[in-house]
This record gives C-alpha cells, sequence and structure tokens, in this order.
C-alpha cells in the first residue's frame, strides 16, 4: 500500500509539472514575440513565405520563398543598429519614413519602431543632430503612398549628423561604415543622406561617387519624393576606430587597405608605393630624399617649437613640409600633399586622419601628449596604419615636453593623473625634447628601408 501511494503520489506531481509547463510556455511565447521589436535582440527578423507564415528568430533565418518580404535587423554593436528590408520598400523623403509592404494575404499586425542611423549610437552629443528614421512593416493597402521614383538598385540610408566637420569622426563614423555597408553593391547602390551640410557633401563628394555611380539623394533637400526599392538597408555597420574588420565584411571581401586604395583613387592619387631608401645610404646627400609632413595645429596639442623639430628632422635627411588641415581647406589638395610625402608626424588628433592618402609603405609617426591615452591613440590611428599596410611609430611625450608641466607642480594630481579632458586634450601643448624625438624620427627612416 505505501509503494502504491508512492507512486500515485510521484504520478500525481509529474502531472502537475506537465501542466503547469503547457500553461507556462505559450503565455511565455506570446509574451516574446508581442515584446519582439522594441527589445535590442542580438537580431531580429521576420518574413512573410508562401503560406503566409511569419516567423521570429534570433539568429539566422530560412525564407522558403525568396521572393517574400524579409526584414534583418542587427542590434547587438554597441555603436550601430542596422536594419535591412527587401521587398516593396518605399522611402518618403517628406518625413523620412520607410515603410516595407507585406502582401495583403499575409496575417500581421502593423510594427513600426524608430532608428537614428549614424554609427554612435550611445553618443547623445552626437545623436542630437541625427534625424529620427521611422521604420514601418504593414500589409500592403490602396492607400500606401504611390511611388514616384522606382529603382531596381538597393539604398542605403544613412546621417551624416554628429560631429560633422571633425576629419576623424567624418571618417570612423560615417565614411568607413558607408564603405563596409555599402561595397559588396558594387557602385549600384543608391545613398541616402540626411543632416549633410552641403560643404560636406562637396568636400567628400569624390569618396561618395567612389562608392555609388548614382547622384547622393540628400533626404533633407527633396521632400516631395517617394523613392521605391526592392532592398534598403538602414543605418551604418561599425567594425572598430577607423579600420575595417575583414571577416565581418560581406564575403570576407573588404579591408582597410581596400578603402584607402578608394580614397587615393576618388582623390586622383598618384603615388601607390611609399620611397625605399637603400641601407647604408646617406639621406641627406641623396637626391631621393623622403619626404615628412608635419601636421600643424594652432590651438590645442600644437607644437611650441616647430622650427627645432623641422631642423633636427631636416639634418636626419628629410625633406620637410610643415602643413595644417583645416575643417574647410581644400581636401584634394591636401590629399596629394599627403600622398607625395613618406612619414607623417602630428600630435594625437582629428589631422592624423589624412594617414588614408598615404601611399602603402609610408609611415605614421604619432605623438602622444599626457594623459593616459597611449592605448586609445593606438587603437584610433595606430591599429588602422598597420590595418593599411603602413608603418607606425608611437611617441609617447615625457612629462617634460608638456606645456602642463610649466602649470602645475611635479606632484599635482593632474600630472599624477590628469583625468579632465579639457586639461589634457584641450589646455595641453607640447614642447618636444628634439634630441629625444630624434629616436622616433631614426625608426621612421628604418621602416623606409625596409
Amino acid at each position: 500500500m505505501a509503494t502504491e501511494k508512492k507512486i500515485i503520489s510521484l504520478t500525481v506531481k509529474v502531472g502537475l509539472v506537465l501542466f503547469a509547463l503547457c500553461i507556462l510556455a505559450p503565455v511565455s511565447l506570446m509574451v516574446l514575440f508581442r515584446h519582439a521589436v522594441p527589445l535590442q535582440t542580438l537580431r531580429l527578423l521576420f518574413s512573410a513565405g508562401s503560406a503566409s507564415l511569419v516567423a521570429w528568430e534570433e539568429v539566422k533565418m530560412y525564407s522558403a520563398n525568396k521572393g517574400a518580404f524579409l526584414c534583418e535587423c542587427d542590434m547587438s554593436s554597441l555603436r550601430s543598429d542596422v536594419c535591412e528590408l527587401r521587398g516593396d520598400v518605399r522611402v518618403i523623403l517628406s518625413n523620412i519614413t520607410i515603410i516595407a509592404l507585406l502582401h495583403p494575404n499575409v496575417s500581421v499586425r502593423r510594427r513600426s519602431w524608430r532608428m537614428k542611423p549614424h554609427a554612435r549610437k550611445n553618443d547623445g552629443h552626437a545623436l542630437a543632430n541625427v534625424t529620427e528614421v521611422l521604420v514601418s512593416v504593414t500589409p500592403s493597402s490602396p492607400y500606401a503612398p504611390g511611388c514616384t521614383a522606382e529603382s531596381a538598385a538597393p539604398a542605403v540610408v544613412f546621417s551624416v549628423g554628429g560631429y560633422a566637420g571633425n576629419m576623424f569622426h567624418d571618417f570612423t563614423d560615417v565614411l568607413i561604415p558607408l564603405f563596409i555597408t555599402a561595397s559588396r553593391f558594387r557602385s549600384d547602390v543608391h545613398l541616402l543622406v540626411s543632416n549633410a551640410p552641403p560643404w560636406w557633401l562637396d568636400k567628400y563628394g569624390p569618396l561618395l561617387r567612389g562608392l555609388s555611380r548614382h547622384a547622393v539623394i540628400d533626404m533633407d533637400r527633396q521632400s516631395e519624393e517617394v523613392l521605391c526599392y526592392p532592398h534598403v538597408v538602414v543605418g551604418l555597420s561599425f567594425h572598430k576606430e577607423m579600420s575595417i574588420d575583414t571577416v565581418k565584411t560581406v564575403g570576407g571581401h573588404y579591408s582597410m587597405a581596400d578603402f584607402a586604395r578608394l580614397a587615393r583613387r576618388s582623390y586622383g592619387l598618384e603615388r601607390d608605393t611609399a620611397i625605399r631608401l637603400l641601407h647604408g645610404g646617406d639621406n641627406i646627400k641623396s637626391p631621393r630624399r623622403p619626404r615628412l609632413l608635419i601636421i600643424s595645429r594652432k590651438t590645442t596639442r600644437a607644437f611650441t617649437n616647430m622650427g627645432a623639430v623641422a631642423q633636427a628632422a631636416a639634418m636626419l635627411g628629410y625633406e620637410v613640409i610643415v602643413g595644417e588641415a583645416e575643417q574647410h581647406s581644400d581636401l584634394p589638395a591636401f590629399a596629394r600633399l599627403v600622398n607625395s610625402c613618406g612619414v607623417l608626424v602630428g600630435v594625437h588628433g582629428a589631422g592624423l586622419t589624412n594617414l588614408v592618402f598615404l601611399p602603402p609603405g609610408a609611415v605614421v609617426v604619432q605623438v602622444v601628449p599626457l594623459g593616459g591615452l597611449e592605448a586609445m591613440a593606438g587603437d584610433d590611428f595606430g591599429v588602422p596604419a598597420g590595418d593599411m599596410g603602413l608603418g607606425y611609430v608611437q611617441y609617447g611625450i615625457a612629462v617634460g615636453e608638456s606645456t602642463l608641466a610649466e602649470l602645475y607642480p611635479r606632484d599635482h594630481r593632474v600630472l599624477r593623473a590628469l583625468a579632465l579632458r579639457s586639461e589634457y586634450l584641450v589646455g595641453q601643448n607640447v614642447t618636444l625634447d628634439v634630441a629625444r624625438f630624434s629616436g622616433a624620427l631614426s625608426r621612421a627612416l628604418e621602416l623606409l628601408h625596409r
């Protein structure tokens, strides 16, 4: 009897557990599907196949009907959100709304979400200047806005916004992510841009034309159009600062070296190989002296003894040029100057972004001011230099080479920790120890001998 009671009791318990699972599983699924769109899941996908079945998955989705609508959103990156819409996709420029139309027989309620298509998604200051895009997936109806223009080519929707005019941010936040996103279309793609000042479009026009054979569409200035595409990408893919992770590109076909090659070609630069020096040669007497460009800054992180630095470089055998890359300067002319050089020298800052125009085999010498910036400096320019086939020398200044040493005692907290941006980035200039810095310039010469 006791054994029978135990068996009955165990059976009841198992039955209760199974009953609870039957109740909780559907409820859990309902909650999951109800909140699928607003959540920043790893991947958010849905499709309508021949049986009008809507399926949601996290990583990968198989569509039985290749002609069906497909939406895929990747919101896992810390820097950018990207959604791809395929099917009947309409871009309404009057209010920057993108509507993807499902077949009317598909039973699915309308879903909408908002995006800021700029690759600094957690930077509130940058996003303050980025226009929000409304993306809506809805069953087709007679009331859907009609197309004023149709294209068989895909489109990429993005915003300049952010820190437009700062060359580093122009490249790392916009142009390089745009290259990552659009290159797979092999120039047959429409570029739809918002928050782009006219001078920005002029400045980077050659690069944009290198990415697309179609005219750039300024969404802020063509308000009455409804543009229809079979494939629209909203947002730009970001890999790492000023560079590209080839493994993450579609097919693994594109690299930072490819982007640099595009930049040189777009601006008509002639040199694809840096000067190569002979071992044991006298650089000072040689008719082919390596050309060294020092990026000058007027305000913060400026060289206070530029003349002495230039003289020391000349004594080592360099032909020295001093140039300044201003926001509204003639970029094609400055790009030609950079391309003519074998070595580029500059304090950590946006001016070093011009390294994209150097010929492969050239060398970048980055001067890093006080403030614990070594790792950031390497990520911003050191890693990209290597990815482009450039040599790289990083020179961290000593306390005595910072003008902050004139303002604070040696044991002051600023010189010990330098935790305030206003002090180490904005309030600091550099007076190089010429003898010490000559070692970095000699190292650059060694790299040119390779």
